[in-house]
């Protein structure tokens, strides 16, 4: 069973991807608790670093930042 993912959430993407960008405008406006700080690491792809210092890589860290973004609401 996986750790519970402990907030707030850090979320690296490329901002100058239109593929990242397009996965992450949908959570900058979603996210109204403040469970998701956004870094533009301008490096390929998506990663998340928990506040516990647990590294996400890939859809992973786009499911968790969904989550976060949804009150974990949101079921995949």
């Amino acid at each position: 069973m996986p750790l519970p993912i402990c907030y707030p959430l850090v979320v690296f993407y490329d901002a100058t991807s239109r593929d990242c960008v397009a996965k992450i405008e949908p959570l900058l406006k979603l996210d109204t608790a403040g469970r998701l700080q956004f870094v533009d690491c301008s490096a390929p792809g998506i990663r998340a670093r928990d506040a516990q210092g647990r590294w996400l890589v890939g859809i992973v860290a786009l499911e968790a930042a969904h989550r976060a973004a949804w009150a974990g609401q949101v079921s995949f």
